[in-house]
């Protein structure tokens, strides 16, 4: 065997425990999370009969969460992308309880940073990012138990191209939904899917953009301070 022989299989030997490492990440944290939402789900019962969650006009939203994001095949763009992410958001609930009782809620508008952006499933890129347009619906609270919709709208820099080709700087957009439970003093846990994407908005000839399902898991903490 020669020595560039040899060097190219301990490079692939390596190159697939890095993979493999990787991909035992995300399914952990996929885990990790259904075990959330299972959790979440036995908790309904008893947070519908608890103190209301505190939800309320004037109330000021922080949390913490981290979400680990798997390409889809959709429009333009092509499955495959894996990445994980860390989200540190503020928000501040704007209204009191609106529209009809199916959707009955108040308006909560926040702004996001992602300190972290981690991508493994072409160009390793590293990056960070920012969602200054943050629109949150909570829907009432049943108990302690607050459901939510969201959209939101930023971008995203990083060491190269996402996806290959085209740039390291997007814009980035997402529409999710999530669930709260609160324990006591406002603090509580957070669950929420999004359809996250990323894109340069059209300013290359090439804008195959990322399509991704992402599953996020937290803590948050609402206050009236």
């Amino acid at each position: 065997m020669t020595g560039a022989t040899s060097e190219a299989l301990q490079t692939a030997s390596r190159s697939a425990a890095e993979v493999t490492g990787r991909n035992w990440l995300t399914t952990t944290f996929y885990r990790a999370g259904l075990a959330a939402v299972l959790s979440l789900a036995a908790s309904v019962g008893v947070a519908r009969a608890q103190a209301a969650a505190p939800v309320v006009r004037g109330a000021t939203e922080w949390s913490v969460s981290a979400g680990a994001a798997r390409g889809i095949t959709f429009l333009q763009s092509v499955g495959g992308e894996r990445y994980l992410t860390s989200q540190l958001s503020w928000g501040r609930v704007l209204t009191d309880l609106r529209g009809p009782a199916w959707v009955r809620g108040r308006f909560e508008w926040a702004v996001e940073v992602v300190p972290v952006f981690a991508e493994w499933s072409a160009g390793k890129a590293r990056g960070l990012g920012l969602t200054p347009l943050g629109w949150r619906w909570n829907f009432e609270p049943r108990g302690r138990l607050a459901p939510y919709l969201e959209v939101g709208g930023g971008a995203l820099w990083t060491s190269a191209p996402i996806p290959s080709g085209t740039t390291g700087s997007n814009f980035t957009a997402h529409a999710g939904v999530g669930v709260r439970v609160f324990s006591a003093h406002g603090q509580g846990l957070v669950v929420g899917y999004r359809l996250h994407h990323i894109s340069n908005g059209n300013r290359l000839r090439r804008n195959p953009g990322v399509n991704a399902h992402m599953l996020t898991v937290g803590w948050t903490r609402m206050g009236t301070r």
